[in-house]
């Protein structure tokens, strides 16, 4: 009966371990990279390169902090592994554009903040 006990135990805390080890998907980050181009304070056309998104939240280009000042990024090129949703104004607040993984979107195509869905 001791040596049954001490199995179950044993197998108790291995499966705890394991749950323990599995990383929240809430707290996932993107893989790969997100390009966009944007202009700077000085009228210079600048490209951006992401990587290790946070998915599961809007996330603001730091670039256009200030939606005032800034005139919004362009050209979005989604080379991670998820889908991206683009959003012209900053905290997700406009219109949602689909950029598939692998696909760009053309100078037309403004953002200021972007959401990966959480994978999982």
């Amino acid at each position: 009966m001791t040596r049954l006990r001490a199995i179950t135990t044993a197998a108790a805390t291995c499966a705890l371990a394991l749950v323990v080890a599995v990383p929240n998907p809430a707290s996932a980050e993107t893989l790969g990279h997100f390009y966009y181009v944007y202009t700077d304070a000085n009228g210079n056309e600048q490209q951006a390169n992401r990587q290790a998104i946070p998915t599961g939240n809007c996330y603001n280009l730091p670039e256009m902090a200030d939606s005032n000042e800034s005139k919004p990024a362009y050209s979005p090129n989604n080379k991670t592994g998820g889908v991206a949703y683009v959003y012209e104004e900053i905290d997700c607040r406009s219109t949602r554009y689909a950029l598939k993984a692998g696909v760009k979107g053309g100078a037309n195509m403004k953002i200021r903040s972007t959401y990966f869905p959480a994978q999982g």
